[in-house]
């Protein structure tokens, strides 16, 4: 029997990717989500990316989001006056993104989806 291990970065990055896509696919099938538009089938993609993050999706681990601002950022906000944001900063720490996602508001979208 193989010795178990924790599994390598490209392992977890693979099964991640694998994850979005799945999840990719199943939403823009129709038949998956059969009386929702697009705005709805959008918006129940985004609910799932944000699922993973929050560590509730098929076996991932909840996965922190980081803010990598520029080196530069920081200095050029403080010239101009304005707040920054810190180097590290994780954003959902303390939150279930997945939960604050309907707590904003939607612009209302019908019809043909907007073209890239």
């Amino acid at each position: 029997m193989d010795e178990t291990r924790a599994l390598a970065p490209e392992e977890l990055r693979e099964t991640f990717m694998d994850t979005c896509r799945g999840l990719a696919d199943f939403w823009a099938d129709p038949a998956h989500s059969p009386g929702r538009d697009w705005p709805d089938r959008v918006r129940g993609l985004l609910h799932s990316f944000l699922v993973i993050f929050d560590g509730g999706s098929g076996g991932l681990p909840a996965f922190d989001i980081v803010a990598r601002p520029h080196p530069a950022d920081k200095a050029f906000h403080q010239e101009e006056g304005e707040n920054w944001i810190e180097d590290g900063t994780v954003i959902n720490a303390d939150a279930s993104l997945h939960e604050m996602l309907y707590r904003g508001r939607w612009s209302v979208h019908r019809g043909t989806p907007p073209t890239p």
